[in-house]
């Protein structure tokens, strides 16, 4: 490992090992520090293992819905050691991508620890590299709460979740962010009784109240007990070995295992920063547009950074850097990031939100297109849902969108490449959208903004 790279890179998640590819096709010459397993906790403890679970959760779902298609399938059973052999096949599959093209880009990879340890200089163990550029993508962590340990077997993280071995009968889950919900959807779907329990006044915080107000009565409906603006004070493992959570409203709720899903805490502590003198704010590492620390030729992306705890953020962070240290000058914009819930529902979003927008005192136009006037949605059996956009009153720039529904994660980009691109909604809706289709519903939302939709009055 004693060697002199051009970069360096401290963790090999979706936004160090993105990082790494992009250096060595620019022809820099990359060292890639992982103390765990590649792909961090994206691949290996979060959106893959999580969404391929939840396709499972869904698949089962539809199979015992399917009479309403005019298919009767009966004694439909979930064999969910199966689905965890395919959720790990999947994780290792990828994994052994990631390795090969590493391999076949030249990167070095080191297995260990790493920190900065002087000016330019990274120690691995024992080890000490030189570089003339360090990218730290050290990710984060489950964060916790004060009063309820983790052990990972009966109150656990996401990760310690993912790895149990069949479906618990009862669950608590403490937060409604997007990790509480697409867990409480996927126990739900597999027949477990969910119980969700969040601080504040709604799932989701942030989101769109509209968007907010679907899933959570898509969620009562299917008889997943939300509980808002309520706090776990303490909880209780009985003789049994099952838990009872004490709540601030005097209320008591049992549950086989309870899910501590109350966000993400960036891995900072361990990577040299202290000794460095990096800037830090509030438990996050303080950037520029190009992800330049307070240190000359240090970098830090993605969880580390912490302004928005999504892995293609983390992705795109990292190839902002890299392509910085390479001479390209384009800076990140965060305004045309998708953030997107895997839920039965889905949720997407983009930009600003209504809310956001009033409280900033801009003033907006809003287009909106229910899923209900939608033949595809219809033919789907998917007719809750819809479509809203938010453009700028004066010039009719798109500015943010909200969608919630069918595929909805899929079809946000769309809205993405507009506010990119500054597209009005006049624009967009002069895009002729296949029929039927659930994109045609972003032109009818677009139509929407000036009154015109087709197929709403």
């Amino acid at each position: 490992m004693e060697k002199h790279y051009k970069v360096v890179i401290i963790g090999s998640g979706p936004g160090g090992y993105v990082s790494a590819i992009r250096a060595a096709q620019l022809g820099l010459s990359v060292c890639l520090v992982e103390q765990d397993v590649l792909g961090g906790v994206c691949l290996n403890w979060g959106c893959i293992p999580t969404k391929s679970l939840l396709h499972s959760a869904h698949m089962f779902r539809a199979f015992n819905t399917a009479a309403l298609f005019g298919i009767r399938a009966e004694n439909i059973t979930l064999d969910f050691a199966q689905v965890q052999q395919r959720k790990a096949a999947v994780v290792a599959q990828l994994r052994k991508g990631i390795e090969s093209i590493l391999k076949k880009r030249g990167v070095d990879v080191v297995y260990g620890r790493g920190r900065i340890s002087g000016e330019h200089t990274v120690s691995v163990d024992d080890q000490t590299t030189e570089f003339e550029h360090c990218i730290l993508a050290t990710g984060s962590r489950a964060a916790e709460l004060p009063d309820i340990k983790i052990d990972e077997e009966g109150i656990v993280s996401n990760k310690g979740i993912l790895g149990i071995q069949k479906i618990p009968a009862r669950l608590i889950i403490i937060g409604g962010g997007v990790i509480g919900c697409e867990f409480a959807d996927m126990f739900q779907s597999c027949g477990t009784q969910v119980t969700m329990i969040e601080l504040t006044g709604s799932l989701l915080p942030g989101e769109d109240p509209d968007c907010v107000r679907m899933i959570t009565g898509d969620f009562k409906k299917r008889g997943i007990s939300v509980m808002t603006e309520t706090r776990v004070n303490s909880v209780l493992k009985q003789a049994d070995g099952t838990f009872s959570a004490v709540l601030s409203s005097g209320q008591s709720c049992c549950a086989d295992i309870i899910l501590v899903a109350v966000g993400r805490r960036p891995n900072i502590e361990q990577c040299g920063i202290q000794e460095t003198g990096i800037t830090c704010v509030q438990g996050k590492i303080s950037v520029d547009e190009h992800m330049r620390t307070s240190i000359p030729g240090i970098y830090a992306i993605g969880d580390a950074v912490g302004k928005t705890f999504l892995a293609h953020t983390a992705s795109h962070e990292g190839i902002t850097a890299v392509e910085h240290i390479a001479g390209n000058n384009s800076g990140m914009r965060y305004d045309c990031i998708p953030r997107c819930v895997y839920t039965h529902m889905q949720v997407a979003g983009v930009g600003i939100s209504e809310s956001q927008a009033q409280d900033k005192g801009i003033k907006v136009k809003i287009g909106k297109f229910p899923f209900t006037a939608s033949g595809k949605a219809l033919i789907e059996g998917a007719a809750q849902g819809m479509i809203k956009i938010i453009t700028q009153s004066d010039t009719d720039t798109i500015i943010g969108a909200s969608l919630c529904g069918l595929n909805v994660t899929e079809l946000v980009h769309e809205l993405c490449v507009a506010i990119r691109a500054g597209v009005t909604s006049a624009q967009l809706a002069n895009i002729i959208h296949a029929h039927p289709t659930l994109s045609e519903s972003v032109m009818e939302a677009a139509e929407s903004v000036h009154g015109k939709a087709i197929h709403i009055f």
